[in-house]
């Protein structure tokens, strides 16, 4: 005899989506309720429940709210008052400037637990629960910002005059693989001191500077594309004395006293980028910000022969430079990079 009690309780219920549910009722109007079901495998009571709900289905999908889920439902969070003091302690170290990260907040909710009678066995402080967490407190993790800012209209303003600036501009003399967007991007190689939790949507986000670059703990790494799309080696600039540029496990390497782009670390890197420009007849273009190396008097006459410049306006990165943009998202996002040069194959050039 089968056991249907069984069967029922060990079926998988289906969740269904709001635009389902409503194209089932539709299909069904006219037709046997009963044998409509069998044929579709539905349950009969489900399929009369949604129904009675059509005018709100409706409503639901016209208006683009078609979730699966009714606003409220799904299990509700155990510890909502020790959740409520986790968000103020964020709010206050945030407020002081202090960077939180996600296992200070685990350490945090272990700590409090027992002053809300909560036991270790009943509360697991795990990454589904911190992600829920920060979720439902509408808090992420995220990177510091510059603390210069531009109004809208003043965008906008820069953003007009940069395109007019771009249609006038004869690409016609370049080749594409002569045409290069570049930037430098500075990368640490101890703590993420640049991350922090703090608030969705918030404009700007302040993390005090922990002088890490003052016992050479970061490294600087140029990235660049050409315009047909070649992705350019990586150079990174650490810090050393051997002043000429290494070919190191398949990336650029350069060691000098400052790891960062001076304006002789900037023409050795032109120099490897574009040798056919600096030694024959072709011009060059590079894309690249308004840094005071790029600007500078001297660097304007090592390129002015070969090469021209398209700089990205003050203030304008986040908007216009697409590397920035598209492609540097992955570096900027590590918190550390860790590099033993022991055990790394090099090749000089």
């Amino acid at each position: 005899m089968p056991n249907h009690l069984g069967d029922k309780m060990s079926a998988k219920r289906k969740s269904c989506s709001v635009e389902y549910k409503k194209g089932i009722v539709e299909d069904s109007h006219g037709k046997n309720l009963t044998t409509f079901c069998k044929e579709m495998k539905l349950d009969l009571r489900m399929v009369r429940k949604w129904r009675a709900d059509y005018g709100n289905l409706s409503q639901k999908v016209d208006e683009g709210n078609a979730k699966k889920r009714k606003c409220g439902s799904g299990r509700q969070p155990l510890y909502l008052e020790q959740e409520d003091v986790i968000c103020e302690c964020i709010a206050d170290k945030r407020a002081k400037a202090l960077v939180v990260r996600r296992a200070d907040i685990q350490a945090f909710a272990l700590e409090m637990a027992p002053q809300f009678d909560i036991s270790s066995e009943d509360f697991k402080v795990s990454h589904h629960w911190l992600d829920g967490f920060l979720k439902r407190y509408e808090l992420s993790l995220r990177r510091s910002t510059t603390l210069f800012k531009l109004e809208d209209n003043e965008i906008v303003k820069r953003a007009l005059a940069f395109k007019f600036f771009i249609d006038g501009i004869d690409f016609s003399k370049y080749q594409l693989s002569n045409m290069i967007a570049m930037e430098e991007t500075a990368v640490n190689m101890g703590q993420g001191s640049q991350m922090t939790i703090d608030q969705r949507g918030a404009s700007s986000i302040y993390v005090p500077s922990t002088g890490y670059e003052s016992f050479g703990n970061f490294v600087t790494c140029v990235l660049a594309i050409c315009l047909d799309g070649t992705k350019a080696t990586p150079l990174i600039i650490a810090m050393g004395k051997k002043d000429k540029i290494e070919r190191v496990s398949g990336i650029y390497v350069l060691k000098t006293e400052k790891a960062w782009c001076t304006q002789a670390v900037i023409r050795k890197w032109i120099d490897l980028m574009l040798p056919l420009v600096l030694r024959g007849g072709q011009r060059g273009l590079l894309v690249w910000d308004s840094a005071s190396t790029h600007c500078a008097k001297d660097m304007e006459n090592f390129l002015a022969e070969r090469i021209d410049q398209v700089m990205i306006p003050t203030g304008m990165i986040a908007y216009l430079q697409t590397l920035d943009i598209a492609i540097n998202k992955p570096w900027k996002s590590m918190n550390t990079l860790k590099i033993d040069w022991s055990e790394i194959r090099v090749e000089t050039l």
